[in-house]
């Protein structure tokens, strides 16, 4: 077992950005169904559905960016704990050299 401290900057930051954009990426389907006419669907009854179907993406799509943007704020702070630790590391490393 290494005794190194390691974590993969590139991948949280993949990871935060991608969690920021999921509502984003989401929000539009959601608003399209919503917002279809009759002439694009077809019977009233069934533009009735597919809207509120709409509705109901678009709370849960809601749900899922709150919780997404939570994600990346834990994240962040996940970054920058092992960021200060590192720090701590390194100073205590050259304090120790210099002692």
């Amino acid at each position: 077992m290494s005794g190194d401290l390691y974590i993969d900057g590139a991948m949280l930051r993949r990871v935060k950005t991608n969690f920021g954009d999921i509502e984003s990426l989401l929000s539009t389907p959601a608003r399209r169904m919503r917002n279809m006419s009759a002439d694009q669907v077809g019977p009233r009854t069934l533009v009735q559905r597919v809207n509120e179907f709409g509705d109901d993406w678009g709370y849960g799509i809601e749900q899922l960016g709150e919780f997404s943007a939570s994600v990346v704020q834990a994240l962040q702070s996940i970054e920058d704990a092992f960021d200060a630790a590192d720090d701590n590391l390194a100073a205590a490393l050259n304090e120790a050299k210099e002692g």
